[in-house]
């Protein structure tokens, strides 16, 4: 079995709490989880993570992978050597990715002409 180590939410609607699970990462995302690591609260305060280090220590020893909003908050807290973000690829939204495409088709044919 791999594992993972992972974000679950729980909270209301506006109101996003998450818990830190471990999940088997070939079965679905709402399956059952295997171990219960903590809470993330992203609204509290300087982003509350409260976990238990030593069943994250004993889990990550076991192979389980950290996802990696999870290994950034893990290195935040100190579980983990900590990750430079400025070095992490950047991700574009949905609609950024199409608007380059529709400028770039629209440019070519006034080119030709």
């Amino acid at each position: 079995m791999s594992a993972k180590i992972k974000l679950k939410r729980i909270g209301t609607k506006n109101r996003p709490q998450y818990r830190v699970v471990v999940q088997d990462e070939s079965s679905s995302p709402v399956s059952d989880v295997v171990d219960i690591l903590g809470i993330y609260q992203p609204l509290k305060g300087s982003n509350v993570l409260d976990v238990k280090a030593d069943k994250v220590a004993a889990w990550l020893k076991k192979g389980a992978k950290p996802t990696e909003k999870v290994r950034i908050l893990f290195g935040k807290a100190g579980l983990m050597p900590p990750i430079d973000l400025a070095a992490l690829p950047k991700r574009k939204a949905k609609g950024e990715a199409a608007a380059p495409a529709e400028s770039a088709a629209a440019e070519a044919p006034a080119k030709e002409a």
